[in-house]
Parts: structure tokens; C-alpha cells; sequence
């Protein structure tokens, strides 16, 4: 918008012989042209262009951090070391506290020693477990099995000799001791079978016996060793614990642990990752709809800079809060770390835009009877020219159609025209109380350092004259 601009010299002339030798006033205190006799209204007007119009909303909020953790560990006791304090700045992995881990180094020779005996354990174990399964156990078998074939064999040829000599007795072919004899012998042979019988059938069961004892006793001792081993991996993971690491790279803001001392707080580190930083604000229903995750909006946080930052709209909460308003995150880049965490910042959401359009002061605009008009400024004429309006951030108002570029609206004094009144842009020589009264169509007001005075002075010889 550029507002139009008379030069200096030749606006002393125009108010020289305008309002002191051309001019009069008419009944209702109006300038009057005396070449026309017809009232004269001063008026600001304004050269419209193509600018552009945003309707904007303006959020507060506060900084925090993009990322914040408590950093703590799981072993309690004795605090060893500490290494970073408030304010410093620490990379990922960097180990701020250390724990005393005496004790817990005593525990794990402890354990490792049990695992040696029980290691002794499961090799005596698993020696046995051999020597049942081993070749003295096959022979043993063999010995047996042959044991018992042979009084087998003796059995069934006493039997038989037996039951032959019986028939030979029984028809006094052999005499009485024979047959005694005879008896005895299958009597001892049978005794001798059923004896290899039981040793065979012995043997061949203490083979399975004493293997389930030997498997027996190795599953236990495997299983003392893994109670053991789980002790020592506990005790390590312990030993890994009491190094304590910050999982993040960022700045030490909190820190509740000494050296030497017990560790008494659940919060022993705080650190903030501050290389992004986020603002929580709350949105009105007017512009929920008009705004969409990923989005970038416009960042002022004044303890830092002047300068608007560009943030991105990360969350937007599609619930209301109590408060009936919308929680939205903002997240701004902050790799130069000025930003800190509490710092107040303002947040610009542009609910409505439009480029290349006509922009002109709101008040210029005149609502009337449901009608929306301005008067343009041709040739010294008021003329009177209906709008449309558009976007209107409070200031100023977009015109839709109606106007284009290079027309003179005029932007003050237009409460007092009517379409057709003769009108002059007021000139700028007078101090702010002299336009002000020519806006207002009265007498403008004089101080000795303006131009006009001297041609007054003139003005009021020929007034002495006539």
C-alpha cells in the first residue's frame, strides 16, 4: 500500500491560495472553493496494490525440552564417582556415576568357586554314567548269558538221562542206587539251571538301575551348575549396572547424588536433549480445522532473538481439554542451543491467506444498510464504489472485487462524504493537529515553523483590502 504523497513546495502553494485566498466557508463550517463555490473535504487517501493478507492467531506457550530423562540406575549402596555436574553437557553413553561394587565382586568368587566343585561334580557324574554303559558291564552280560546256556545244556541232559533210566529201573534193568544216583544228578543240574537263570536275569537288570542312578546324579550336578552360572551372570549384569550411562545426549539439569555418599534420591540425573525443543499450546475451535500435523508456523520467543523461528506442528490433539480448547506441539530446531527450557514463545497459526490481492485499512470500509463501500478519489471527486470483502485480520481487509491496482481510496475523512463531494488530500505541512482539523472539515491550526503562515498573512491583507 502506498499512501500518496504531495511535495512540500507545492503544497504550500495549494494552501496558500486554497484555504486563505481561494477559499471560504460555507454555513455548516465546510472549506468552500471559491472558483466553484462548492464545499471542499480534505481527505488521506490510498494508492491500492497487489500485497498480500493473512488472518492470523496468536498462542503463548512455554519451552521444553524435546526429549527429558531421569537417569538412574538399579544398584543401591555406596555412590563411587560422579562426573558431570548442572549445566554440563553430555554425549550418549557417557557415564555420569559410578557405584561401590566391593561387595558385589566378593559375591561373584563366591559363586565362581562353587562352580569349579560343582564342575568336579558333574565330570565324576558323568564318569559313572560310562562305566555303566562301558565294555565291564558288556562282559559281565556275556559271562552270564553264557552261564546260563551251559546249565542249561546240563539240565536238559540230566533230565533226559533221567527219564530213561527211570523206565530201565521201573523194569528192574538197573538197580535202586543207579537210580539214586541218577536222580540226584538231574536234581543238582536242575538246581544249577535255575541258579544261572537268576544271575542272568540280575545281571541284565542292573545294567538299567544303575543307569537311571548315574543319569541321576549327572542332571543334578549339570543343574547346580547352571543355579551357579545364573548367580555369576547376575552378579556381572550388577557389575554393569553400577556404571550408570546417559542414554541421550543432552544437559546435565538435575543432579542428586555425591560421591562417597549413600544414594538416597530415585532421581539422580536429569538430562535434557535440548538440540530440539517443543511449545504446548491451546488452540480455539475457530482454527483446529484450518491447521494439519507437519505444517510449519511462525515462532517468536523474544529472550532469544527478534527474529521469528520456523517451527512444525508435530501433535494435534483431536479432544478437547477442560478447558475447551485443543492442545497442539509445536517443534522447533534449536542446534545452536539458545533456546532453553521455561523461555516464553508466541505461536502464529495462519488460519486464512491470499497473495496478489488489494489490501486496504479496514475503517475505510463502509458497512451501511447491509452494503460495503468505499469512496475513491477521481478527479477530485468523492465517488462512492461498492465491495466485496475477503480475509480481514483486524487492521486490515482484503477487497475481492470492487477495486485494482492504482486507485485513490481514500482512507480518512470518508465518514463525512457523500458520493459526488468535492475533496482534496490534506496536506502534510501542517502539524498532526492542523490535518486532523482539516480531516475533520474545521480551520487547520498554525505554529510559525510551517510555511503557510506567510502566505496567511497575505491572505489576510487582501481579506483588509476587499
Amino acid at each position: 500500500m502506498k499512501k500518496r504523497i504531495i511535495p512540500s513546495v507545492l503544497i504550500a502553494a495549494v494552501v496558500a491560495s486554497s484555504l486563505f485566498t481561494g477559499c471560504g466557508k460555507s454555513d455548516d463550517g465546510q472549506a468552500v472553493s471559491s472558483a466553484e463555490n462548492t464545499p471542499v473535504t480534505y481527505v488521506e487517501v490510498l494508492n491500492t496494490s497487489s500485497e498480500s493478507i493473512k488472518n492470523e492467531y496468536l498462542y503463548s506457550g512455554t519451552v521444553k525440552p524435546v526429549e527429558e530423562l531421569i537417569v538412574s540406575g538399579t544398584i543401591q549402596g555406596k555412590v563411587a564417582s560422579v562426573n558431570f555436574d548442572v549445566g554440563d553437557y553430555v554425549n550418549a553413553g557417557d557415564v555420569l556415576y559410578t557405584m561401590d561394587t566391593s561387595d558385589i565382586l566378593n559375591s561373584k568368587k563366591v559363586a565362581e568357586a562353587s562352580l569349579a566343585s560343582v564342575e568336579a561334580n558333574i565330570q565324576s557324574a558323568q564318569t559313572n554314567l560310562d562305566l555303566v554303559n562301558g565294555a565291564s558291564m558288556q562282559s559281565q552280560i556275556e559271562s552270564a548269558k553264557n552261564a546260563l546256556s551251559q546249565a542249561e545244556i546240563a539240565y536238559n541232559t540230566a533230565k533226559t538221562n533221567y527219564e530213561n533210566n527211570k523206565v530201565l529201573y521201573e523194569n528192574g534193568i538197573i538197580s535202586k542206587t543207579d537210580m539214586d544216583n541218577i536222580s540226584d544228578a538231574y536234581s543238582n543240574a536242575e538246581i544249577s539251571y535255575n541258579q544261572a537263570k537268576e544271575s542272568y536275569n540280575l545281571v541284565m537288570q542292573m545294567p538299567e538301575e544303575n543307569l537311571r542312578k548315574a543319569q541321576d546324579a549327572l542332571n543334578i550336578a549339570q543343574a547346580s551348575k547352571e543355579s551357579v552360572v545364573a548367580q555369576i551372570n547376575s552378579y556381572n549384569k550388577s557389575l554393569s549396572d553400577a556404571v550408570v550411562k546417559s542414554p541421550i545426549s543432552g544437559y546435565v539439569t538435575a543432579r542428586n547424588v555425591d560421591a562417597g555418599t549413600i544414594l538416597a534420591s530415585s532421581e539422580p540425573f536429569k538430562i535434557s536433549d535440548i538440540s530440539k525443543v517443543t511449545m504446548n499450546v491451546s488452540v480455539s475451535e475457530e482454527i483446529i480445522n484450518s491447521i494439519g500435523s507437519g505444517e510449519t508456523v511462525s515462532v517468536n520467543i523474544p529472550a532469544v532473538s527478534s527474529i521469528n523461528k520456523i517451527g512444525t506442528i508435530k501433535t494435534i490433539n483431536p479432544a478437547a481439554n477442560e478447558g475447551g480448547t485443543y492442545d497442539v506441539e509445536i517443534e522447533i530446531d534449536n542446534a545452536d542451543g539458545n533456546i532453553k527450557s521455561g523461555m516464553f514463545g508466541e505461536v502464529n497459526f495462519v488460519k486464512d491467506k491470499s497473495d496478489e490481492t488489494i489490501v486496504i485499512p479496514v475503517d475505510a470500509v463502509i458497512s451501511k444498510g447491509g452494503e460495503k463501500y468505499v469512496f475513491v478519489m477521481k478527479d477530485n471527486k468523492a465517488v462512492k464504489t461498492p465491495v466485496q470483502t475477503g480475509i480481514e485480520n483486524g487492521n486490515e481487509v482484503e477487497i475481492t472485487s470492487g477495486l485494482t491496482e492504482n486507485m485513490d481510496v481514500v482512507i480518512k475523512g470518508q465518514t463525512y462524504l457523500e458520493d459526488g463531494d468535492h475533496i482534496e488530500v490534506a496536506p502534510d505541512t501542517y502539524n498532526a493537529e492542523s490535518n486532523e482539523a482539516l480531516l475533520n472539515g474545521e480551520e487547520p491550526v498554525q505554529t510559525s515553523e510551517e510555511t503557510a503562515p506567510s502566505a496567511s498573512s497575505s491572505a489576510d491583507s487582501d481579506k483588509k483590502e476587499e
